[in-house]
């Protein structure tokens, strides 16, 4: 499945987008700005998750080694 975002101005745009959407047989809704936050923090999370960590300890055995 794919994602399109498409910002709007005006609530016009928005219904011209959403009204083609639904007659192509898509799926499509409005998100408010508290529903793009939660989207942009979920991303931002998941690009962090995949990124490689150190583990605790072998960061605290190199931490201890620095003084």
């Amino acid at each position: 499945m794919s994602t399109i975002l498409i910002n709007v101005d005006d609530k016009s745009s928005a219904k011209l987008f959403l009204d083609l959407a639904r007659k192509m047989h898509f799926k499509a809704r409005l998100l408010n700005d508290e529903q793009k936050e939660d989207l942009a923090l979920l991303s931002m999370m998941k690009e962090r998750s995949e990124e490689p960590s150190l583990p605790v300890d072998s960061a605290l055995s190199i931490l201890s080694k620095q003084k």
